[in-house]
């Protein structure tokens, strides 16, 4: 009987992990975000297909994140997804897990006061509902991580925030 409730369990522990993505190995860990005009931008190769990274300036040191890819007739750029090279080529956890790393990288190199995780992602379309839970999920998992670097996730009408639970001045008093 315990043996069965140990390998119940040790299957549960991989049912977690495959859910929360702890066995999807994301595209990169590391991140060089670049000052390309008010925005920061992070590039990355996702099979093949040259993915951009965006934070986008909100308002004092509150940034939008998004997802930038190559449209799949080659002419510019997209954050959609139907439009995107994207679709068919990359693993979508893989890129999930690459996000949840880049958003944690960025919070520890620029601190910001917040970031605005749905982005674009504000229409009602499957697609933008799917990324959202998906989003929500790997911030979940990573509530830990996030509770570390002082930062707390908000769910508000369907957006999700990272915000910063407080900071402190030079003397080290907090706001």
């Amino acid at each position: 009987m315990r043996k069965h409730i140990y390998y119940s369990m040790i299957r549960l522990k991989s049912i977690l992990a495959e859910i929360t993505l702890g066995g999807v190995q994301p595209y990169a860990t590391q991140f060089t975000w670049r000052l390309e005009g008010d925005w920061r931008e992070a590039t990355i190769d996702a099979d093949g297909v040259k993915i951009t990274l965006s934070m986008v300036p909100e308002g004092y040191n509150e940034w939008g994140f998004a997802i930038i890819t190559p449209t799949a007739d080659g002419h510019g750029v997209t954050v959609a997804h139907s439009r995107s090279a994207a679709v068919g080529r990359v693993n979508y956890l893989r890129l999930m897990s690459t996000v949840a790393e880049a958003l944690l990288d960025f919070l520890a190199q620029w601190q910001p006061a917040a970031i605005d995780v749905t982005g674009s992602d504000t229409s009602s379309t499957q697609k933008d509902l799917q990324k959202t839970r998906i989003y929500r999920s790997l911030l979940s998992a990573n509530a830990a991580r996030l509770s570390r670097a002082g930062y707390t996730v908000l769910d508000r009408t369907g957006k999700l925030y990272i915000v910063r639970r407080s900071s402190a001045d030079a003397s080290g008093i907090a706001d």
